[in-house]
């Protein structure tokens, strides 16, 4: 009888032990395959990121580089630049030819094809101001230099190695963005006292906001300190500067806001 007891005890422990052992290699396959399918889940989005975000980059430089284009609309109708400086466009343009001379120096594709229809559409941009403009001098005084610095920069880093060339061409392009996102805010003097924000042009500085972000995290992505910080830069500016067209909307349009505002109480 004791002997019984035994062979059952004996029996019950080792079946504990295969239910414990078949039981724990199944919660450890389980376990194994959510791990397997979330670094699958994990690999696939990094794979979509990695292809999508070049493209929404070279997308949103697109749309940046014709964002100018109804301001640019608006001084030929006044055959007069406005209250528009000629900082913008100007930084825009030399900015675009120096990162089109990055992108050679670097064989990055989506940056060169960008860089050349955005220098491309600057060149108009540039052109359309200096023709309306009623004192040239100093605008041609600009493009003189910018075109000394650019010849001179082309000269001296296209014929070295890629690192080197990166090294020469990417800390004018690293100024000359921050020139470029933060030239709008030149005037930010006249704007507070003035409460008008109408000289800052709306389509830089949303696309400001917008392309920064973007740009950023594809910097992100290729480890290119040359990229991140002047579109983090970007970014900031762009920020800054929609917030004083909200804050600060042109004196026209809250003129027809209080006219609109008027009537709707005289309707009442």
């Amino acid at each position: 009888m004791l002997r019984h007891k035994r062979c059952l005890c004996e029996r019950a422990e080792v079946l504990d032990q295969l239910v414990l052992y078949r039981y724990g290699r199944y919660i450890d396959r389980t376990n194994m395959s959510s791990w397997q399918s979330m670094e699958n889940a994990l690999l696939v989005s990094t794979l979509f990121m990695t292809k999508t975000i070049p493209v929404v980059a070279a997308g949103s430089s697109l749309v940046f580089a014709i964002s100018p284009l109804t301001t640019t609309r608006s001084i030929q109708r006044a055959k007069s630049t406005l209250q528009y400086p000629f900082a913008p466009f100007f930084f825009f343009f030399i900015q675009n030819v120096i990162t089109l001379l990055y992108a050679y120096a670097t064989w990055n594709h989506i940056i060169a094809l960008t860089a050349a229809l955005s220098s491309s559409l600057g060149a108009y941009y540039v052109f359309i101001y200096y023709t309306h403009c009623s004192q040239k001098t100093r605008p041609r005084q600009m493009l003189c230099v910018a075109a000394f610095g650019v010849l001179l920069l082309t000269v001296n880093a296209l014929p070295r190695k890629p690192e080197d060339a990166q090294w020469i061409i990417g800390v004018p392009s690293l100024i000359l963005s921050i020139l470029t996102s933060s030239s709008p805010l030149m005037q930010i003097r006249d704007i507070l006292e003035r409460k008008d924000a109408s000289c800052l042009p709306f389509g830089m500085s949303v696309m400001n906001l917008i392309s920064g972000s973007v740009w950023s995290l594809y910097g992100c992505m290729l480890k290119d300190p040359w990229i991140i910080i002047p579109n983090i830069i970007a970014l900031s500016m762009g920020i800054v500067q929609v917030s004083l067209i909200f804050l600060y909307p042109s004196k026209s349009s809250r003129k027809a806001g209080w006219e609109s505002d008027g009537a709707i109480e005289r309707a009442d």
